[in-house]
């Protein structure tokens, strides 16, 4: 396979002549990268540019849902990461996995696998170089230009393909004169944020850029059973830009950046109990020891639930809970005007992403869901592409071709847990290891075509072929009470008596014949898609533009890392697909100070992907990755800006999302198996609202003063279908707060702050895992101080 790679990798780069650029009229797609990234995202309020078409315009005159934010605001706001985007950004939404990985929602599409080598629903990048997982997001929002998040199908021109939307970090850029800056914030929990960068010349048309950037803080978790604490930050990241033009037609983009992060991992807080095997089981008797059992039930009744404080968590004693994650990415994007009117560009990059990590799932003190990570990925990406405009039209061709080679061990921890206790007398089984390799390929080619009827009428068609191949295997290994249970329950459920199982042996059943497999599972999904986009905008005068869209897009498919006792828990889910519709309107009021945005979108999701359960006759919940048929989406959008007086700024938001099954038979979360029509999706709140107020004024020649407020509110959901008690997400609202002073030439300011104010105790994930039910606490209050300084 890595001889097959390397040859698409060479036949790429030799037709890249042939295939080329991407350049001016991407409906839909991320931020461009060229000179223009420097564009003003902070003028009146009919003024921001983006140039999600991969040219530079107004917001405005983009018939697509954008939500885009420069990187000063996004300062102000304190969001340091891509779940903070909730903040600034209607319809999205970020909850935790179990394993603490980040998950992201766009009005109800996102995967909540965290399964190292799943492909998201919502797609990130830098640059227009994707970030393939993610986990690969952290360090994304160090030194910023702007975001642009982008909602609905994306992929038709670049990248991944992703079925919720895509989100594009537009990083600062090299400048052509000298400037630097740093910042240092002091805040609750003893935690210390520093970011720094310095830009200029160098020599005759090259430019560079680094910037550093590091979180250092105490535990802001405690355990409410012993005297120890959690939580504390080590993050490390940075970031080297070098610009070469050495002609007005030939320009050259080196990027290197990366992160690193040894910080605590979360535990979760225990809530109540769900036992895998309760008395009444254990009186009807089954196949495991009742003693033991009965043991081990007395030991999960004897816990006490965390209380409703968000620091308060219980975890495993004698266990490490860190992280030694780190990830580095290489990029070099490529622009040659080959004439006036058509560009080639290129954009290669490579990554490289490691993990180990340790997590307590199960918020308590009993080793019932523990886990410890150990994983890399190797990420390789070719994007050719040739645009140009010809008459009315403005066009393009492209291809992409990626590779991500993954290697994942997990470790799984449940020596205490009810189900565990099998052979009468022992040896129980305590622990287990499942590793995975995927080998996933995908190559794919695109184009678009936007024509501009007259001054008014625009109409744009796109599509993008996509082909992916991911060669999977898997294999669970265990410790010697796995062993012998294993070996045990092979020879009475196979009925052949088989040899004995040893440390190396791969110990999943059989589906069909419960015989050992004994060496990794292996299997092959190969998918291919046909995405499409076509629409059309209509701009009756400079202040008004109404526009319809209608676009399909793919996901694709992808396996599990699950400790399974059949390879039947391999089954992968194929690629899910969804096609919107969307009309809207962008319209500027009152000589432009206000700016009203309103969508309305429908949304037909097929095969949607998510991670269910299987009920096993032995072990009774394990995981598995299911597809659920049909479903639908049904929403609107309202955003309105205005700027009434000189000096404030007022945003509001309001997105409602309407989401419902529409066919699907299985498992939800609490084990119990029905028809889940006309539940709602996991993780789409039907209402999500964003408002924030900043005002700034002089007080003397050189000296402004400026407060401002931010309110984000989230309605209830669940992280399961059909509205499980164990499972409730209940609804929030945070409000942040900031006020300082700050030189009239933005060449220092100090400011403090107060995040989450009012002390609102909310969670975004809650699950039954194992024999608990356990929810994941976001911060609690936090406040403190930050100056700033930038330098020309």
């Amino acid at each position: 396979m890595a001889s097959k790679k390397k040859s698409v990798q060479a036949s790429l780069l030799a037709v890249a002549f042939v295939l080329g650029s991407n350049a001016s009229t991407a409906y839909g797609q991320a931020a461009d990268t060229s000179a223009e990234d420097g564009a003003d995202t902070t003028g009146s309020a009919n003024e921001i540019i983006v140039t999600a078409q991969k040219r530079e315009q107004s917001l405005n005159d983009v018939g697509l849902s954008i939500t885009a934010a420069s990187g000063d605001q996004l300062t102000n706001l304190g969001i340091t990461n891509t779940g903070d985007l909730a903040k600034v950004t209607p319809g999205f939404t970020f909850t935790k996995s179990q394993d603490g990985t980040p998950l992201y929602t766009l009005r109800g599409v996102g995967f909540n696998d965290y399964t190292l080598g799943a492909s998201p629903a919502v797609s990130v990048y830098v640059d227009q170089v994707p970030l393939a997982f993610g986990a690969f997001t952290q360090g994304a929002s160090l030194d910023l230009e702007r975001v642009e998040v982008l909602k609905g199908p994306q992929g038709i021109l670049f990248g991944q393909n992703s079925t919720g939307g895509a989100i594009n970090y537009i990083a600062a850029k090299p400048t052509d004169y000298f400037e630097a800056g740093a910042s240092a914030s002091f805040g609750r929990f003893n935690t210390f944020e520093a970011n720094g960068f310095v830009s200029g010349p160098v020599a005759d048309g090259l430019g560079v850029r680094a910037a550093v950037g590091t979180t250092i803080s105490g535990p802001w978790q405690y355990n409410y059973n012993r005297d120890e604490k959690l939580g504390r930050q080590d993050k490390l990241q940075g970031r080297f830009q070098a610009a070469f033009e050495p002609s007005d037609r030939m320009s050259f983009l080196l990027s290197v950046n990366g992160w690193r992060d040894k910080s605590d991992t979360q535990a979760g807080q225990f809530q109540g109990l769900y036992l895998q095997i309760d008395e009444t089981a254990v009186a009807a008797g089954g196949l495991f020891d009742p003693e033991e059992v009965l043991r081990r039930i007395a030991a999960f009744r004897a816990l006490e639930p965390a209380p409703d404080n968000a620091r308060a968590a219980d975890w495993d004693p004698n266990r490490d809970l860190r992280r030694d994650d780190g990830f580095y990415q290489i990029s070099l994007r490529s622009d040659f005007e080959l004439t006036g009117d058509i560009t080639l560009t290129s954009i290669t990059a490579y990554s490289n992403y490691n993990e180990n990590y340790s997590v307590d799932r199960d918020g308590t003190s009993l080793i019932n869901a523990g886990v410890n990570a150990d994983g890399t990925v190797d990420s390789f990406s070719q994007e050719i592409r040739l645009a140009g405009e010809t008459g009315i039209f403005n066009w393009l061709i492209g291809g992409n071709y990626a590779t991500n080679d993954v290697v994942s061990a997990n470790d799984i921890l449940t020596g205490d847990s009810t189900n565990t206790a099998i052979l009468p007398g022992g040896p129980y089984i305590a622990a287990s290891t499942t590793t995975i390799t995927q080998d996933i390929e995908d190559i794919a080619v695109f184009g678009n075509v936007e024509a501009i009827l007259s001054d008014q009428l625009t109409v744009l068609a796109g599509a993008r072929y996509t082909e992916t191949t991911n060669d999977y295997t898997s294999c669970m290994r265990g410790d010697f009470g796995m062993q012998t249970t294993f070996a045990f329950l092979s020879d009475v459920l196979s009925g052949t008596p088989g040899a004995p199982a040893g440390p190396d042996t791969c110990l999943n059943m059989d589906q069909n014949t419960f015989e050992l497999i004994r060496t990794p599972f292996e299997d092959t999904l190969k998918e291919d898609n046909f995405s499409w986009r076509v629409g059309a905008n209509f701009a009756p005068d400079s202040d008004t533009l109404l526009y319809a869209l209608a676009s399909r897009g793919f996901k694709s498919g992808s396996f599990p890392t699950v400790p399974a006792s059949t390879t039947a828990q391999f089954a992968p889910v194929t690629q899910e697909s969804v096609t919107a519709y969307e009309a809207g309107a962008k319209l500027t009021l009152l000589d432009g100070m206000a700016q009203l945005n309103l969508a309305g979108f429908h949304y037909i999701y097929n095969d949607k992907q998510v991670r269910g359960l299987v009920i096993d006759p032995i072990f009774n919940q394990l995981e598995q990755l299911v597809n659920i048929p049909k479903a639908r989406i049904n929403g609107g959008e309202i955003e309105l800006t205005a700027r009434p007086i000189d000096g404030l700024t007022l945003r509001g938001a309001v997105t409602y999302v309407d989401s419902k099954v529409k066919e699907f038979t299985g498992i939800n979360n609490e084990r119990i198996l029905a028809d889940y029509s006309g539940s709602s999706l996991p993780f789409s709140p039907k209402w999500h609202v964003v408002a924030d107020v900043n005002y700034e004024r002089p007080v003397s020649a050189a000296l402004n003063a400026f407060a401002g407020a931010n309110l984000l509110y989230n309605s209830s959901t669940n992280s399961t279908l059909g509205d499980a008690p164990n499972s409730v997400i209940d609804s929030f609202t945070t409000v942040d707060l900031r006020v300082g002073i700050k030189a009239a030439d933005d060449a220092w300011s100090f400011s403090v702050w107060g995040r989450n104010v009012f002390d609102e105790y909310y969670w975004t994930n809650q699950f039954v895992t194992q024999d608990v039910v356990v929810r994941y606490a976001a911060m609690p209050a936090s406040y403190g101080a930050t100056v700033k300084f930038e330098f020309r």
